[in-house]
């Protein structure tokens, strides 16, 4: 385990922990099937909805924000979490599509 990685004990058993790490690029397909179970869609429509190269972009704009979930007896993703950075002016009403804001990604 290193420094930025967390063992969680939630459901856990001696032989089966969770560990929490940043995600990296080689977890986007990963993601992509994650999202596709999570939200009970296609894998056609996980293809356009969840697409690896958008949780590549996120990766690349801000890495610090995204986390998975690994199951370490196996090492499958079991979960995923991502945090964004923005300028926002509470002053100024936020009228930006979910689309433009993210980057298309």
């Amino acid at each position: 385990m290193t420094h930025n990685e967390t063992r969680l004990t939630y459901n856990a058993t001696p032989e089966r922990m969770y560990i929490v790490r940043p995600a990296t690029t080689d977890h986007a397909p990963h993601l992509q099937h994650l999202a596709q179970v999570a939200y009970n869609v296609t894998p056609e429509t996980a293809f356009d909805w969840f697409h690896p190269d958008q949780y590549r972009s996120r990766m690349a704009a801000f890495a610090e924000g995204q986390y998975v979930a690994v199951d370490s007896a196996n090492g499958q993703v079991v979960g995923f979490t991502s945090g964004m950075r923005f300028n926002f002016n509470p002053a100024v009403p936020f009228t930006e599509d979910w689309e433009h804001t993210t980057g298309y990604g």
